[in-house]
């Protein structure tokens, strides 16, 4: 697609909005500057944080209309929040978003490029996952976040001390954890970092493949990160937390969504 396919693709995008997602658009935006002006917080982290918010929140609305912009949008998003994530020690997070998450923009945008429908509105037909499909998707939900859960907490401190020692040879100074560290403030938020990591891999992957029932998993997985960005008191934490309370109102907007095109 050429880049002036891009440009109308987008502007056809942004002029099939309606109100509703406007108004999820328009509310992030208001708690950014919100948070730049009373905070006071015009740091370079802080601005980020803001950005990544904004652009995150164009990139679920446009997913909960079916709208193959939304892969464009995510791209730059996923780039700003592993930098997030990197900053503040989230390194379960990190490497997910960096090693699946981003890649899967590129899949994604491709996979829903076959299933766009002929009307020249880059909206995609979706459809629903068959009960063994679900089953599966549960099993390897439970069986990745119990394994992964496990993992760190045998082999948490032998990780710690690993990537610690890599990190002073590279000079880099001193490295704190948050996620993916020896030990935990409590037991919650292991298996909140477990879960959301797992979680998350596997919804990207039923994403990618259009099924329904994403939304019903992205409804869990941003309770869950609300959950673990409350614990936070870094920079990032206000719009981070503020993303993942519009993600989940857009979850909400995105079943009611979905579940219309399938039958279109």
């Amino acid at each position: 697609m050429s880049r002036n396919r891009y440009i109308t693709l987008l502007r056809l995008t942004f002029r099939s909005l309606n109100w509703f997602e406007i108004f999820l658009i328009v509310s992030i935006m208001t708690l950014a500057v919100i948070s730049w002006v009373v905070k006071g917080n015009y740091s370079f982290n802080g601005i980020v944080a803001g950005i990544s918010a904004i652009l995150g929140v164009f990139c679920v609305v446009l997913g909960a209309k079916g709208a193959m912009a939304n892969w464009l949008f995510g791209i730059v998003e996923g780039v700003l929040h592993i930098y997030i994530c990197f900053c503040t020690h989230i390194y379960g997070d990190f490497l997910q978003r960096l090693l699946y998450n981003l890649p899967m923009q590129f899949f994604g945008w491709k996979s829903w490029k076959k299933r766009r429908r002929h009307d020249d509105t880059g909206v995609i037909k979706t459809r629903y996952m068959t009960w063994r499909q679900r089953l599966a998707t549960f099993l390897v939900v439970a069986t990745g976040t119990l394994c992964l859960g496990l993992f760190l907490i045998h082999f948490g401190p032998w990780l710690f001390e690993q990537v610690t020692a890599l990190w002073h040879s590279m000079g880099w100074g001193e490295i704190g954890f948050q996620t993916l560290k020896p030990d935990y403030d409590t037991k919650s938020q292991l298996w909140l970092d477990s879960f959301t990591t797992i979680m998350s891999i596997v919804t990207m992957f039923v994403s990618v493949k259009a099924f329904v029932e994403q939304w019903y998993m992205w409804l869990f997985i941003n309770v869950a990160y609300i959950a673990m960005w409350l614990m936070s008191d870094s920079d990032f934490s206000f719009m981070t937390t503020a993303k993942y309370c519009i993600y989940l109102i857009n979850s909400f907007y995105g079943i009611y969504v979905w579940n219309k095109l399938s039958k279109e």
